[in-house]
């Protein structure tokens, strides 16, 4: 098993697609977990339907740990599908500790799983204004593989500096460099780098019953759906607003969109002032063209942001009302 953490936005999902598309390491089976009511990252990981299990609202760290259990156990004893790995893929606000804790506490799992590595990615764009939060900090020490992400987004000469501060917090880990998370698959599944001494010297207490994990209480998400398309244009001109106007308390966005007009889904993310938007894949005919977007950040006024995504339907005189999603 696999798990792959990283700070909001850092590429884990494209990181997981990447494996899933290589097939690397046989069958694998794929737990993810979002910060937030909606969940938009598993409809965008490539894998089976019956070798996915989706864990929401809560992180994966906290409330939701006995659902990881459940979830990890349910994959393993599908009949119709014989798994040869697992990946577990964290929230971008989960520390590793109590997740690496819920896996060795239960002898069960032990039994069946083997915890091969923690691989962290890092933001390698955006690193520097997230160092000094505690769970980003959390991700990077208890990682055995790190995975420099975004590389082409800094100069050269900054790369080399990054690594170093990076080494102050975690001087033992594996480091690879990436752009789009393109790690050589042979290089990061099946190689097992889990060392429980490694991680005791981290976190002496961590094989015994306690989670004193908590959150920054000023970081909070919000979500909101329609099955109204969305005009293109209004939804550019209000999304770059909102990141000129935003951009440093909106660390991240991210949906699944119905355009009108177009076939396919389109899939937004957003890391800070960093927006990326491209066509995934048609909308069936049987499936209801909703889209569907998630914030988080720091002091969000979740009805404005829900109005102002509202205000992006086509049709405004059917303009739908900004409602709490569950």
């Amino acid at each position: 098993m696999t798990i792959i953490s990283g700070y909001l936005g850092a590429g884990k999902t494209t990181l997981v697609n990447h494996l899933l598309t290589h097939k690397a390491g046989g069958e694998i089976g794929v737990i993810v977990n979002e910060f937030g009511e909606v969940g938009i990252d598993g409809d965008l990981i490539v894998a089976d339907e019956e070798a996915l299990i989706e864990i929401r609202n809560g992180c994966i760290c906290c409330t939701v740990r006995t659902d990881l259990v459940a979830g990890v156990k349910l994959l393993l004893e599908r009949s119709d599908r014989q798994l040869d790995r697992l990946i577990v893929e964290t929230s971008g606000l989960a520390d590793p500790a109590p997740v690496l804790q819920t896996f060795l506490a239960d002898t069960d799992l032990l039994t069946r799983v083997e915890l091969e590595s923690v691989v962290t990615l890092v933001d390698a764009a955006n690193f520097q204004r997230q160092i000094d939060d505690g769970v980003a900090r959390e991700q990077i020490a208890f990682a055995d593989l790190i995975v420099l992400n975004k590389v082409d987004l800094l100069d050269p000469d900054d790369i080399a500096p990054l690594e170093r501060d990076l080494r102050t917090l975690n001087p033992i880990a594996t480091f690879v460099r990436t752009v789009h998370s393109e790690v050589a698959a042979n290089g990061l599944l099946g190689v097992r780098r889990f060392s429980l001494p490694n991680l005791l010297a981290i976190e002496p207490g961590i094989l015994q019953d306690a989670h004193d994990h908590e959150h920054d209480n000023s970081i909070t998400s919000c979500a909101v759906k329609t099955d109204d398309p969305l005009d293109p244009d209004r939804f550019n001109r209000w999304v770059n607003r909102l990141v000129q106007q935003q951009g440093q308390q909106l660390m991240r966005m991210k949906g699944v969109l119905n355009f009108h007009g177009e076939a396919r889904q389109f899939y937004f993310h957003s890391v800070h002032m960093l927006l990326d938007a491209k066509p995934g894949r048609p909308w069936q005919s049987e499936e209801g063209r909703q889209s569907r977007f998630v914030f988080i950040g720091r002091h969000l006024d979740g009805a404005v942001l829900q109005s102002g995504f509202l205000d992006c339907v086509r049709d405004v005189s059917r303009r739908p009302v900004a409602h709490p999603v569950v």
